[in-house]
């Protein structure tokens, strides 16, 4: 699964695992990886949350059948075609499962485990938390389908449609100009927070675009990166703490 603090590849392809440094047991998040996949800047946000004292487990949902270009910014032609065919159904499991098999680990507090999403990954996230009531926390970067463009076997519902289903806190991150998310579907997700009193919050930062937090290109704005970072930490740490309890 892959080495303790080192973050290197787990021994099984379609995960990524990195582990706090000390004994455990530690919180867990399950990193549900942007479209362009496991890649450089997936791999550094698990780190970044395992310094933060949290055990980070990366699956795989297009097993090992993703972009060949994971690093390619500039370029979203090969992402918007596997984003296209990704079954959401099937990768929904993958992330669930990711849960419980992070919960298995005796250094992880089965009690502490969160979700955490960016993009196509954040839909992902977000229909895990709908999924699983007893997570702690679920930290949901510009999820790109808050509607799907059809429902069908791999997209059985809109994520908007399910927002009920959310009991755990959650923390929704969209960019003030993200096309994904414009202002009238952002007053239709804080109509429903509110209608079905869902322990959500939805922070907007100012001047980002979809996918802000890409680490270089056209979609990158760092100020909505930085700030949203520290946000997003202090959300995750405040629900799950952060560091080893003595079990």
């Amino acid at each position: 699964m892959g080495d303790r603090g080192g973050g290197s590849l787990a021994a099984d392809p379609d995960q990524f695992l990195v582990m706090p440094t000390g004994d455990g047991p530690f919180p867990g998040v399950v990193l549900a990886a942007e479209a362009f996949g496991i890649n450089e800047f997936t791999r550094d946000v698990a780190r970044r949350l395992a310094a933060e004292g949290f055990a980070v487990l990366v699956p795989d949902y297009y097993r090992g059948e993703g972009p060949t270009n994971p690093e390619g910014y500039d370029d979203f032609t090969e992402v918007m075609e596997h984003i296209a065919g990704l079954d959401f159904t099937q990768a929904t499991r993958d992330v669930v499962d990711a849960v419980e098999a992070l919960r298995a680990l005796p250094t992880v507090d089965r009690d502490r485990v969160a979700v955490w999403g960016y993009c196509t990954g954040g839909t992902l996230a977000w229909l895990t938390a709908c999924t699983m009531s007893d997570l702690r926390a679920a930290i949901l970067f510009f999820p790109s389908q808050p509607r799907f463009e059809e429902l069908g076997p791999s997209s059985p519902a809109h994520p908007l449609d399910l927002l009920w289903m959310l009991t755990g806190p959650t923390l929704f991150i969209y960019g003030s100009e993200d096309p994904v998310m414009p202002p009238d579907l952002l007053d239709d997700l804080r109509s429903r927070i509110d209608q079905w009193s869902v322990p959500a919050e939805v922070r907007v930062y100012k001047g980002g675009g979809h996918a802000f937090s890409a680490p270089w290109g056209p979609l990158r704005h760092a100020p909505s990166d930085e700030a949203s970072w520290g946000e997003a930490v202090e959300f995750l740490q405040g629900n799950c703490g952060a560091g080893a309890h003595d079990r």
